[in-house]
């Protein structure tokens, strides 16, 4: 697209905005039709829904009132009393048969069974696989304000819904158990079999737990069914929305029922009226030859006024990878002739900015590096300073004279007359200079060696170059050791680049300062200073023509490589 003419972006473009303006009248007009579809069709299905409701409470009603003749009877209360169901095989079978009694009259129980209070269950009905088992499973139901509650029990891979109660004693209102009343999921299945339109049809009866209490249809979205069950919690008591099932389109429609506690939830599939796919056809062609129409009107107008300004975007995209290039291409119309001036002048101004910029960020680093350096000189002052006090109070007059005398050559070739650039053999006297004063101040508790190629002696380097290496050898190094220490300096030319390399046989340099120096973070505290303001100013001046390398092994090394033919060049710092 970047390479397309630009007449040809402005015909896309304007291509674009009608398809748009197009494309949402059409989706507009789907969502309106969409709108009255869930309108007319989704308040249908709630009235579905709101049937099914009046039936299931006719039927657990129906449940309901049975579970509560069952607990009425007085042979039954008799046997719970006892506490023990099925200690008894004649009261048990008696308590079966009265059971029966009750059940026959009812169309929606087919199971119905009791748990005493030592948990031992008693089934009757059609799912009465074994006539005693003990069970917990209920015990939290085992109290006299517990109550009526519409659970699911799981049997053979299916769920049944189970309306269950504690048993209470009708005198005392003391709990003996719990009782259950199994309703018949055919009964459930007829009332709601009417509201099923097809097989793509779904219908999901939950009960306040979320337990799937009843589910006909293919459409099972466990995620979707928890989801519109939290909905409707929440709800004024009818949920109504269109919903995605399998890259299928589905009218998502639930009730629920705030006394009884169950949510009923139905899925039914949206079907595309004829009426509807016509007018979406004729749509969609009318966007292709008006698409069609469009561009071609755009492109000869396009064309017509689009050729000079392409010219000037053609240098402008060069702009981005840094080449700044002038417009020499002629124009006949005196508009674009004066663009082209402003643009050429402006091209010269900002190249002119960039090249003051870069000096002036050049020379303000450089003096922060200056006078990061020049942190490290009163420090070194007063101690020197206070050592000659201590020397000349114990009448040492010869050491108090050599320190005078390296103290001040050291100054002397610092301050070295304002320039920045000394020579390497002017370097290397610094760094002795220096040395002779740490051996006044502590002893001669190291030897240092200096190894100076003659032909790199000629070489202009920034000042305070070396010495900030060799103070970082003996502080954090020999120092540290406490012992005999060993610290050279080596200069040598390597084929075209001058190698300085300061090594000690001290305690090393830290992992932590190396990692902090390579990625070139600043840090409050002051630890290898020297070192890292050397690297960032050598880095600053001479960026590609510098690098160094920090070895820590039996000797820990500093080396600086400096190329050869860019040393004594930059006569814009010296001035």
């Amino acid at each position: 697209m970047l390479n397309l003419k630009l007449s040809l972006k402005i015909s896309f473009l304007l291509s674009i905005i009608i398809f748009f303006s197009i494309f949402v009248y059409l989706m507009i007009y789907i969502r309106h039709y969409q709108q009255y579809e869930i309108e007319t069709v989704g308040q249908e299905n709630i009235a579905t829904l709101h049937s099914i409701d009046t039936s299931l409470i006719t039927v657990f009603e129906n449940a309901d009132n049975y579970s509560k003749l069952i607990l009425a009877d007085s042979v039954v209360q008799d046997q719970m009393k006892s506490g023990n169901i099925v200690s008894d095989f004649n009261k048990q079978q008696i308590l079966i048969s009265r059971i029966y009694s009750v059940m026959q009259f009812s169309e929606s129980i087919d199971t119905a069974w009791l748990i005493d209070r030592n948990g031992q269950k008693l089934t009757v009905g059609e799912h009465a696989d074994s006539y005693s088992e003990n069970t917990t499973e209920y015990d939290w139901l085992k109290d006299k304000y517990g109550r009526v509650q519409l659970l699911t029990e799981k049997r053979e891979g299916q769920n049944y819904s189970v309306l269950v109660r504690p048993f209470n004693d009708l005198n005392t209102f003391e709990s003996r158990g719990v009782i259950g009343v199994q309703i018949d999921n055919q009964k459930i299945k007829s009332l709601i079999s009417e509201s099923v339109i097809s097989g793509k049809d779904g219908i999901i009866i939950l009960n306040e737990n979320n337990d799937v209490i009843f589910k006909e249809g293919d459409i099972s979205p466990a995620d979707s069914i928890l989801q519109t069950a939290s909905e409707l919690e929440t709800s004024d008591g009818e949920l109504l929305r269109l919903e995605n099932i399998d890259e299928k389109p589905f009218f998502l429609s639930g009730i629920i029922n705030y006394e009884k506690g169950w949510k009923i939830i139905r899925y039914s599939p949206v079907i595309k009226t004829d009426s509807f796919q016509k007018i979406l056809q004729f749509n969609i062609i009318l966007i292709i030859v008006l698409g069609i129409l469009i561009i071609g009107i755009s492109v000869t107008i396009a064309n017509i006024l689009t050729r000079p300004v392409q010219a000037l975007l053609d240098r402008m995209k060069n702009v981005e990878h840094g080449e700044l290039t002038k417009i020499s291409e002629r124009t006949y119309l005196s508009e674009f002739r004066v663009l082209f001036d402003g643009y050429n002048k402006m091209v010269d101004e900002i190249k002119r900015l960039i090249h003051e910029a870069v000096l002036r960020q050049k020379r303000i680093r450089i003096v922060e590096m200056n006078e990061m350096q020049e942190l490290m000189k009163p420090h070194f002052l007063y101690n020197t300073l206070e050592t000659l006090e201590a020397l000349i109070l114990t009448e040492n007059m010869r050491d108090s004279a050599k320190l005078v005398e390296a103290l001040g050559d050291f100054y002397r070739k610092s301050v070295s007359g304002g320039r920045e650039f000394l020579s390497i053999s002017e370097e290397i006297q610094i760094a002795r200079d220096y040395a002779d004063i740490l051996k006044i101040r502590f002893g001669e508790t190291f030897k240092f060696d200096v190894r100076l190629d003659e032909a790199c002696a000629k070489y202009n380097i920034p000042k305070l170059t070396i010495q900030p290496l060799v103070e970082n050898s003996f502080q954090h190094g020999i120092r540290q050791r406490k012992q005999y220490g060993y610290i050279q300096v080596c200069v040598e030319k390597i084929q075209d680049k001058i190698h300085i390399c300061v090594r000690d046989n001290g305690k090393g340099i830290p992992k932590e300062v190396m990692d902090e120096i390579s990625s070139c973070k600043t840090y409050s505290e002051k630890r290898s200073l020297g070192l890292r303001g050397t690297i960032q100013r050598l880095s600053l001046l001479y960026e590609d023509a510098f690098s160094y390398e920090i070895l820590n092994s039996d000797m820990s090394e500093i080396h600086i490589y400096l190329e050869s033919d860019v040393l004594g060049e930059y006569e814009l710092w010296k001035n």
